[in-house]
């Protein structure tokens, strides 16, 4: 996901795939005669020991429905892989990755910090770029604490005799630091604890502290010189100026559009979100700007990318949060209308990496859900319906060897999902979905009753039956 448009579309959860249709209560999903029942996914869900809730029966029927759908496409053999097909499949994969093009081509163009902005902010009162190495006790006795300060000690002389520093953290330092000769990086005051901020403030060039204890072990810090600190101050320079330069670019793109959002966007939001395939071509306005809109079929194009984990709680966000989802929306496509502008295009290695992910990614499924046998390939001589009826079987052995532990998981990529179901042939029905909410929740309650009712483990029952005749009565 591009910097530019990541904030609007990360904190937005999105539900796709789920088509309202005659309310049978009975199935959860369908494709053509291959069914999920209600009642199964009652079960299953019932198992998952957090509580049945909608959200976890519309993930399992559209997990379900995405495998069932695959395997039919590799029965009836839809899938393509040819690199037209795929670009038309991956559009909002390719989309992005074209605007994060356009984003480092215009950071390009962008003069960077000078050798005197990076000096500047080395002697600056509010930021420092620090090394440290840190020692951390093995365990809570009086032994594991002094065994770790006299490392950092040890490691003090040593340093003392003349050893670098970089060196000595990277073989004594016990967190990420030391692969990196123990930076900590360019940081803002604040950012570290009061009483290791306070050694490193008061450090000049090129000291090493006396022995520093925090509440995460022990330490050695040491202030690198200018000259050893100026390429990486002017990285981290680089990196902010971008993230400032690109809010700016954003920021001009939006106030000469003049983005407006369109009167119950939100609600047009949640319509297409039940019935993506319904609304794929559907012309209704999210955002009015100048010299265009975005559409709620733009959503539905767009929001393939997403994947099925990440789609599952739309319905209970704010307007205010699809709202701001629509405006990011917006922006997403003025950057891809500048990127078209600049005529930018994929190098050949990105294209290339897309494609294999895209062959690579069908090969996995079709191996994990048993569909790569020659059966189903084209020289088979069984009859189409034959074939589908086998895809059909292969993936109900998956899906029970998946839902009873005994499988992992196979993700179909999002954009072929979406894909596939945009061909028709496969339903979730709601209504299905409520019942097996219903039918886990009576299960759940049972499990829980029952297991409440059974005595604690370890502990010793009393003998059945009354107590024991005494010695006087038997006489």
């Amino acid at each position: 996901m591009n910097r530019w448009i990541a904030a609007g579309l990360a904190t937005t959860v999105l539900l796709g795939g789920c088509e309202r249709f005659a309310a049978r209560s009975d199935v959860a999903a369908e494709v053509g005669a291959l069914q999920l029942p209600a009642e199964r996914v009652g079960n299953i869900i019932a198992k998952m020991g957090q509580g049945p809730t909608s959200q976890v029966a519309e993930f399992v029927s559209n997990l379900w429905l995405d495998y069932a759908l695959f395997g039919k496409a590799v029965a009836e053999g839809t899938i393509k892989t040819d690199s037209a097909s795929i670009a038309e499949i991956r559009w909002p994969s390719i989309a992005n990755a074209r605007i994060r093009v356009l984003a480092e081509s215009v950071a390009a163009r962008r003069a960077g910090p000078t050798d005197a902005a990076a000096d500047s902010a080395y002697n600056a009162a509010d930021a420092r770029l620090l090394q440290h190495l840190i020692v951390i006790p093995k365990g809570t006795t009086a032994a594991d604490t002094t065994t770790a300060r006299n490392a950092v000690l040890a490691a003090a002389s040593r340093i003392k005799g003349g050893a670098n520093f970089g060196q000595v953290a990277a073989q004594v330092g016990e967190d990420g630091s030391k692969n990196d000769q123990g930076y900590l990086g360019y940081l803002p005051k604040g950012q570290l604890v009061a009483e290791f901020e306070a050694v490193g403030y008061a450090l000049n060039p090129g000291q090493v502290s006396d022995l520093v204890t925090t509440q995460f072990g022990f330490h050695l810090i040491r202030r690198p010189t200018l000259a050893e600190s100026r390429d990486r101050i002017k990285q981290a320079l680089t990196q902010r100026q971008a993230g400032q330069g690109d809010s700016l670019f954003v920021a001009r793109l939006t106030e000469g559009a003049e983005i407006k959002i369109a009167g119950g966007a939100s609600a047009a939001i949640k319509a297409a979100l039940a019935d993506p395939d319904g609304n794929r071509n559907s012309t209704r306005a999210l955002v009015n700007m100048k010299g265009g809109k975005v559409t709620v079929a733009d959503f539905v194009k767009w929001t393939a990318m997403f994947p099925l984990n990440n789609k599952i709680q739309i319905r209970a966000q704010p307007d205010s949060v699809l709202d701001a989802y629509a405006k990011g929306l917006a922006q997403q496509a003025l950057l891809l209308k500048a990127a078209d502008s600049a005529k930018i295009q994929l190098a050949a290695p990105m294209w290339q990496f897309m494609n294999l992910q895209f062959n690579q990614t069908v090969d996995q499924v079709k191996t994990a859900l048993g569909l790569n046998v020659a059966e189903l390939g084209e020289g088979s001589t069984l009859t189409a319906e034959q074939k589908v009826k086998l895809a059909g079987e292969k993936v109900e052995d998956f899906f029970t060897r998946l839902t009873e532990g005994r499988a992992q998981m196979a993700v179909v990529l999002p954009e072929l999902s979406s894909h596939l179901r945009s061909l028709g042939g496969g339903k979730v029905n709601q209504a299905g979905i409520a019942r097996s909410v219903e039918l886990a929740m009576a299960q759940y309650r049972r499990d829980s009753a029952a297991a409440a009712a059974r005595p604690p483990a370890n502990v010793v029952q009393p003998a059945p039956g009354g107590p024991p005749i005494s010695d006087t009565t038997a006489r």
